[in-house]
């Protein structure tokens, strides 16, 4: 049982009726689910087939009205597996969505909240826990025991589905459970989340057997948010023990599919957008992609280009592209962001005309393009679960890019060997040296940064994430704790 806020596809209405071939009528089509999560759970669901089952929510309205007409029962056609979508209140959905998942709960994992100037909550925030985040997540847990048995194994994925696992184990006691988070995890930022909402999560997410994060780091800090209130945790062999049962915490840090990636990257359109991204350079490239998501960090990343150029006449050649695509918008704390990420840009342009040029749509072909053609790829946030950016730009890179990674990105585990390594993600001027560094590293030191970088992205696949928790979680079913050991969280 596969269970997340955002399913392996959504609808969108057809612009052209039926398609060629299509069973589906003539005013929806498919779009792949966005995001990290879906790449690497489908291939498994195919793989499984009929033993599979994702339970997701209708994010839309369309996905809404699709699932009114009966779109979702030709899913299995499609997908190889079977799908359930929830048709929730489109109100409580938003309250759950906007107000809890994405204002409390992603800004405490990422320490957001001195970032963003956000003191304190209220009724509403505790109102909107209440009435509906809690409420989504019975939802899910009702739909969860109307389609499983009691020895299937459930996958709860991310900070959306936080109180699920609790609500499935008071139903069923036995249940084999899992909760991956996808960000990162900050226990100083749930120390700032009203009581009811910390310990709720907390006492949520011990529901489940076992609890994956993406690497030690992350898994050592829900730790130390347990210790806190007063849980007895085990550091040497990762567990929690509480209520006379045993939550097992692990490190799963999620891979790309690099192989599918190249294939991607070496099409006739994603070619033809690094070509022209290389016609307009005006020398050496600097390339981000991001949401404008405040944790990402660019911002400082936009004036610590700036001061460089500043202070580096002999630099002003450089061009830096930034494929961006807007996120969240119905937030103001984001709508805000868009407009600081705006206003950065439009100061550095000012004193250095056309030195950032931002494309602000989410087509992933174009920076794949950009990806391909960077010669210093900036991955700078200030707190980041995994980030796969850093990841698919080492793998598609077709000349000799140099990764600038910051210590907060969760890829900084597995590539801070590889990159130019920003120590302080708030240090501006830190961040304008690693750029600098970066521009100015002999090739064949870049060339040698990026194949080792590249050997450590193709070494794992998707499926060889999602099968390793499944063989805990079934260890766990069998002899009560998983195969795998505690990662040390490495200190650099």
């Amino acid at each position: 049982m596969l269970v997340s806020n955002r399913g392996p596809v959504s609808f969108i209405e057809s612009d052209d009726g039926r398609g060629v071939g299509s069973a589906r009528p003539q005013e929806f089509e498919l779009k792949r689910g966005a995001g990290g999560l879906a790449g690497a759970m489908d291939p498994v669901a195919r793989e499984l087939g009929n033993e599979a089952v994702w339970i997701a929510a209708a994010t839309s309205e369309t996905d809404r009205r699709a699932l009114a007409a009966g779109q979702v029962e030709g899913l299995p056609e499609e997908l190889g597996y079977r799908v359930r979508l929830l048709d929730l209140d489109p109100d409580t959905y938003s309250r759950y969505y906007d107000v809890v998942s994405n204002r409390m709960l992603w800004f405490a994992n990422h320490c957001l909240w001195d970032e963003l100037g956000i003191g304190s909550f209220g009724q509403t925030e505790l109102d909107a826990w209440e009435s509906s985040y809690l409420h989504v997540n019975e939802a899910f847990a009702s739909a969860v025991l109307d389609e499983s048995d009691a020895d299937d194994l459930i996958l709860f994925q991310d900070y959306h589905l936080a109180a699920a696992p609790r609500l499935v184990r008071e139903q069923r006691p036995e249940q084999t459970i899992f909760h991956f988070t996808h960000s990162s995890f900050c226990a100083d930022g749930y120390d700032r989340l009203p009581e009811p909402v910390r310990i709720g999560v907390i006492k949520g997410l011990l529901g489940a057997n076992l609890l994956g994060f993406h690497v030690a780091s992350w898994v050592n800090a829900f730790i130390d948010c347990c210790e806190r209130a007063g849980y007895s945790v085990d550091r040497e062999r990762g567990c929690i023990e509480h209520d006379g049962a045993t939550t097992w915490v692990r490190a799963y840090p999620i891979p790309i599919d690099a192989a599918a990636l190249k294939e991607m990257a070496d099409s006739e359109t994603v070619r033809t957008w690094g070509d022209r991204f290389l016609e307009e350079a005006t020398g050496p490239t600097v390339v981000r992609a991001d949401r404008t998501e405040p944790s990402k960090n660019i911002v400082r990343g936009f004036e610590a280009f700036g001061a460089l150029l500043d202070r580096r006449e002999d630099l002003r050649h450089v061009t830096f592209f930034a494929c961006l695509y807007a996120s969240r918008q119905s937030m103001d704390e984001y709508r805000r962001y868009l407009e600081e990420i705006e206003e950065a840009i439009t100061r550095v342009n000012d004193r250095h005309p056309d030195a950032i040029r931002m494309f602000l749509k989410d087509d992933y072909e174009r920076t794949l393009g950009a990806l391909s053609i960077y010669d210093v790829l900036l991955v700078n946030p200030i707190m980041d679960g995994m980030n796969l950016v850093s990841k698919e730009g080492v793998a598609v890179n077709r000349g000799a890019g140099a990764l600038v990674l910051s210590k907060g990105a969760g890829s900084f585990q597995e590539l801070g060997d590889f990159a130019v390594q920003v120590d302080d993600a708030l240090d501006i001027e830190e961040t304008a040296s690693a750029i600098e560094r970066a521009l100015e590293m002999p090739e064949t030191e870049r060339r040698r940064a990026l194949e080792g970088a590249r050997s450590v992205v193709e070494s794992t696949k998707p499926e060889d994430w999602i099968y390793s928790q499944i063989d805990d979680l079934e260890a766990i079913a069998e002899t009560g704790a998983p195969q795998s050991h505690p990662s040390p969280s490495k200190d650099r």
